[in-house]
């Protein structure tokens, strides 16, 4: 017990909330997911997505129908499945993965959040080096910069998913879990994402900001040139609901935890 204990006390210290404690966390998910299927999970969806449009579309039409089924259902989808084999293997063990750290459980919470984004933006990424791929055999109606665009408005907009299915999945399981996930795509798709209350509901965000950027009406079409999809003034306010909807289930998700 002697030598443990000296073993624990030579670790890092740093002050909770330090940013050099919570890199330092991301990597200790990282070794984590070492030979698990999260670490194949976003390259998996993505290419599912695009073998999944492969399948009935080809030609310049490519592009516009694999970003559209990528952003409205396989992305969600892929970060409620992340999510949950994450948290299952955490509550398996007690949280022990966690509580054994030597962080506050706030930072290791906010390293398994940064780590699950940088997923999440790998797979925007991938998905964007298939449709450039696609693009040099049939061309594309996306420019490479919209497409960047894109991939980086993803990755922030769809960030509150993150903790909001940590806590589905640890509270709940995978098939509520699921079940949330397609409620709130097709609620957020179908209902309010085309409408004027496009930003009562944060799953509704993406969908609407990818008008102005990829030019593409929510149920996959693209848009005509005088469509109000098309107006650029939603960016800003979608990026900040979003961000406001991370902060407060991130917090949420640290306090479910605390109680675990």
């Amino acid at each position: 017990m002697t030598g443990l204990g000296n073993r624990i006390k030579s670790l890092p210290t740093e002050r909770e909330g330090s940013a050099a404690a919570v890199i330092r966390a991301v990597r200790a998910e990282h070794l984590k997911m070492k030979r698990t299927f999260d670490r194949v999970l976003p390259a998996v969806s993505a290419l599912l997505a695009l073998l999944s449009v492969l399948s009935f579309s080809r030609g310049k039409y490519f592009a516009v129908s694999a970003w559209n089924w990528w952003y409205t259902m396989l992305l969600p989808g892929m970060l409620s499945i992340l999510c949950y084999l994450g948290m299952k293997r955490e509550k398996k063990l007690h949280y022990a993965g966690l509580l054994t750290l030597p962080w506050r459980p706030s930072v290791c919470l906010s390293g398994k959040i940064l780590y699950y984004a940088g997923h999440l933006f790998l797979a925007n990424l991938l998905l964007m080096a298939g449709t450039f791929a696609a693009a040099a055999f049939w061309g594309s109606d996306i420019a490479p910069s919209n497409s960047l665009a894109a991939v980086i408005l993803l990755s922030v907009c769809y960030l509150w998913e993150i903790p909001f299915f940590m806590i589905m999945g640890a509270r709940f399981g995978i098939f509520v879990s699921l079940f949330s996930c397609m409620t709130l795509t097709l609620g957020g798709t179908a209902v309010l994402a085309a409408s004027k209350l496009w930003w009562v509901c944060p799953s509704a965000v993406p969908i609407r900001l990818m008008g102005p950027v990829l030019g593409i009406l929510p149920n996959g079409l693209m848009a005509p040139q005088d469509s109000p999809v098309l107006d650029p003034g939603v960016l800003l306010p979608g990026i900040w609901i979003c961000l406001i909807w991370f902060a407060g289930l991130a917090g949420l998700a640290m306090r479910c935890f605390k109680e675990a």
